[in-house]
C-alpha cells in the first residue's frame, strides 16, 4: 500500500498550529509541479502522478514531499507560516466541491481526492479507500466548512 500524503508528511512532528510551515514557497512549487508536468507519469486528466497516486497539485505543494522517481527532493528549509491555506489549495477546495456538493462524492476520484485534500489540511490520515460514513463524514464536514470560508 502507498503511504498518504498525510502518513508521508508526519514524519516530522507537527500540530494544525504549525501545519502551514510546511508548505514550500511559490517559487519551490511551481518549480516541481512544471517538473511533474513533463513526467510520463504525470496524467493531466486529473493532475495525478501514475506512481505514487498521489494530485501533485497538493503533493508539490508540502515541504516532506519528494517524487517517487527523484525528479523534486523533499525540502528541509524552515518555512514561514502564511496568513491562510496556499492559493492551490484552496482552488483544490473550490475545484472539488462541484463534485460533493450534493454531499455525496460524485465517484470514487472525488471521494479520494476530498480524503486525501482533507488529510494534507488537517493532518490527518484516513484510508482514501475507506467507506467508514463517520470518517468520510468528518472529510465531507472539513471541506464544506472550507468552501464557506473561501467562497465568500
Amino acid at each position: 500500500m502507498i503511504p498518504s500524503l498525510c502518513t508521508l508528511a508526519l514524519g516530522i512532528p507537527m500540530t494544525k498550529g504549525n501545519m502551514n510551515k510546511f508548505f514550500v514557497p511559490n517559487e519551490v512549487y511551481e518549480e516541481r509541479l512544471a517538473i511533474c508536468k513533463e513526467c510520463i507519469y504525470y496524467s493531466s486528466i486529473l493532475g495525478q502522478c501514475k506512481r505514487c497516486l498521489c494530485f501533485m497539485k497538493i503533493k508539490a505543494r508540502i515541504a516532506p514531499m519528494e517524487c517517487p522517481q527523484g525528479f523534486w527532493q523533499k525540502t528541509t528549509e524552515v518555512i514561514k507560516a502564511p496568513d491562510d491555506l496556499p492559493q492551490e489549495i484552496i482552488d483544490e477546495i473550490l475545484d472539488i466541491w462541484k463534485d460533493l456538493k450534493t454531499g455525496r462524492a460524485k465517484d470514487v476520484a472525488a471521494k479520494k481526492k476530498m480524503i486525501e485534500l482533507y488529510n494534507t489540511i488537517h493532518m490527518t490520515n484516513y484510508g482514501t479507500g475507506t467507506n467508514c460514513g463517520s470518517c468520510i463524514s468528518t472529510c465531507y464536514d472539513g471541506i464544506k466548512k472550507l468552501y464557506k470560508k473561501y467562497n465568500e
